[in-house]
């Protein structure tokens, strides 16, 4: 049995609300996975994501031992033809 979790979730973050995380003044990102579960982990972790346009798109991170984030990975990088991420 692995110890490493997976739960993927979509963010739709405009960039100038990210500045508050970017900035420090808010330090977690809480969402909600595709199976329901509330997650929260450091929005430090989304950085790498940030565009111009903030973060959108549809994610999946890995959680290992003892609830530490190993990785958090954009699935897509581009609409449907409905403007939905996912």
């Amino acid at each position: 049995m692995s110890a490493i979790q997976r739960f993927q979730f979509s963010l739709d973050i405009s960039s100038d609300v990210y500045m508050a995380y970017y900035t420090g003044a808010a330090k977690y990102i809480h969402t909600t996975t595709t199976s329901g579960k509330t997650i929260k982990f450091p929005a430090s972790a989304l950085r790498k994501h940030l565009t111009h346009n903030g973060i959108h798109g549809f994610f999946e991170i890995e959680i290992g031992k003892n609830n530490k984030l190993l990785n958090i990975r954009k699935i897509n990088t581009k609409p449907d033809s409905d403007g939905i991420w996912l």
